[in-house]
């Protein structure tokens, strides 16, 4: 956690002070603390775990349909999906709401929201676990699954203060997935 905590640190030194605004609520955990277990429902009421994520950075953000700053901040995390999205970094929308997964669809298209998927916590449980307490709250998970920094409140996603935090960790997990790549097979 150290290394990514300097790398990180050294990317906001290059980044401009009104830039790295965007993360003024930004905390590393000094102890990362593992994703719980707990399921939620994914698109189709399926239910999901951050297993089949493991091995990429997360960007997961507890939000709400009713939630003014969520509504605001969602574009952002739909463009840094867009922009930055794929094998070694996922960003999760997981929301909030009590209604059924039609909601989520409703508020997606009526927002412009193409590259999220739809990830629900209906019950809480999965909040819970983790002491989500205010909305929007957004986690930061490395590659092993250990959510290492935690941001209550608005964020501009795809800023450059927040790209540089997010690459970091999506370089980590990188580094992390060519390395067992690269290592023998110990079978």
């Amino acid at each position: 956690m150290k290394g990514t905590a300097a790398l990180v640190l050294l990317l906001l030194a290059a980044v401009p002070a009104r830039a790295a605004d965007e993360l003024a609520n930004l905390v590393w955990l000094e102890t990362p603390q593992p994703l719980p277990e707990t399921g939620f429902l994914a698109a189709g009421g399926q239910t999901a775990s951050f297993a089949a994520l493991r091995g990429r950075a997360l960007v997961v953000n507890f939000w709400a349909t009713w939630c003014p700053p969520c509504v605001e901040e969602m574009p952002s995390l739909d463009r840094l999906a867009a922009a930055q999205g794929g094998p070694h970094l996922a960003v999760i929308a997981m929301a909030l709401d009590r209604g059924d997964e039609q909601r989520i669809l409703d508020f997606y298209r009526r927002h412009g929201i193409r590259h999220l998927d739809v990830y629900r916590d209906p019950d809480l449980e999965f909040a819970a676990a983790l002491g989500i307490f205010g909305l929007p709250t957004t986690l930061l998970v490395d590659h092993d699954g250990m959510v290492v920094a935690r941001l209550v409140g608005e964020a501009v996603w795809d800023g450059a203060a927040a790209q540089a935090v997010v690459l970091a960790l999506a370089e980590r997990a990188r580094q992390a997935q060519g390395a067992q790549q690269a290592a023998p097979d110990d079978r």
